[in-house]
């Protein structure tokens, strides 16, 4: 049997692509972080997850979720680019899709029978509908990112924010723990924590 290497992005290197967001990366309100940086920074994160070569199972899937109605469809295409680019995730093949939210049970049944190891949630989602969907995916092993950085503390594991005019990540310990993501000591340090 054929042993597969990952590579796993040092600490080092998501310091400097946080560095790199500087005072342009502001857009939108609800999403301050362009999502090209984004995809950049989750994908670099996710390597970091000790938790992703099991929950992939020989390749990481990625779900881009939109919602009818608001600006979420150009979001998803915009960030689907951003991720298709990124071939292999900690050394693992990589697939991303877009798909439309039709609610947070049938999310928790696509994320079990698809083996889906990072779900997106692109703008327009509400708080509660993030609340529904942190309670759907408890006890499951996906994780969940989030667009605007209002998401995280409400149901949604890693999300983005500006700090300082700087990039920050921001990560929900207790629903990471919900959803059996764990991220290494070494990223945490990096990351705005709730707990």
């Amino acid at each position: 049997m054929r042993s597969r290497r990952t590579t796993v992005w040092p600490a080092g290197a998501l310091c400097v692509a946080l560095a790199l967001a500087g005072p342009g990366a502001a857009r939108a309100e609800d999403v301050p972080v362009p999502l090209n940086l984004q995809a950049d920074l989750l994908f670099m994160i996710a390597g970091h997850d000790h938790n992703l070569a099991a929950r992939a199972g020989g390749e990481v899937r990625t779900l881009v979720l939109t919602k009818a109605g608001n600006e979420s469809a150009h979001a998803a295409a915009q960030f689907k680019v951003a991720a298709a680019g990124k071939a292999k995730v900690a050394g693992l093949p990589h697939a991303v899709e877009v798909a439309p939210y039709a609610g947070a049970a049938e999310l928790a049944e696509t994320c079990r029978a698809r083996r889906l190891s990072i779900v997106y949630l692109t703008p327009g989602f509400t708080a509660a509908e993030a609340g529904a969907i942190g309670q759907a995916l408890e006890g499951g092993n996906v994780l969940t990112v989030a667009a605007a950085p209002a998401m995280v503390k409400r149901g949604v594991v890693l999300g983005f924010d500006l700090v300082s005019g700087r990039a920050k990540l921001l990560v929900d310990l207790k629903q990471a723990a919900k959803q059996r993501v764990s991220f290494g000591a070494d990223v945490l340090g990096l990351m705005a924590v709730s707990q």
